[in-house]
């Protein structure tokens, strides 16, 4: 696989987990309380499987959102508890700072599709 597939693809999984981020935000924002929709429910589940870079569940998936949440040095993000705030997701006990937290995951993960496109404009 050539690097630019590989950066498609990285790309591609940036945007698809800043859109069902940006879904669960403006359903919690629209007072979404109640049991937790299936784009919650994934969420959730994606974020404290990423909690242990995917070791547990085995999931590709929350490995890369892992790996997009660290830094070059590969530091955790600072701020953010993956596994609690996809407890509360999955609970459906979202209060104001756990939507605060997504809307810094959100950003963070912008930032990150940002730097892909460059790298990618650049080939």
């Amino acid at each position: 696989m050539s690097d630019l597939s590989l950066l498609r693809g990285v790309y591609a999984d940036v945007e698809a987990y800043g859109t069902l981020i940006d879904k669960v935000i403006e359903r919690l924002g629209h007072g979404g309380t109640g049991p937790p929709d299936p784009d919650q429910k994934k969420l959730g589940q994606l974020l404290i499987d990423a909690s242990d870079q995917g070791l547990e569940s085995q999931s590709l998936e929350a490995l890369t959102l892992d790996s997009l949440l660290r830094s070059n040095t590969g530091e955790p993000f600072a701020g953010l508890d993956l596994k609690q705030l996809g407890e509360h997701l999955l609970s459906g006990q979202v209060d104001a700072s756990y939507h605060t937290q997504l809307e810094t995951l959100a950003q963070r993960l912008e930032r990150e599709r940002a730097e892909i496109a460059r790298q990618l404009r650049r080939r």
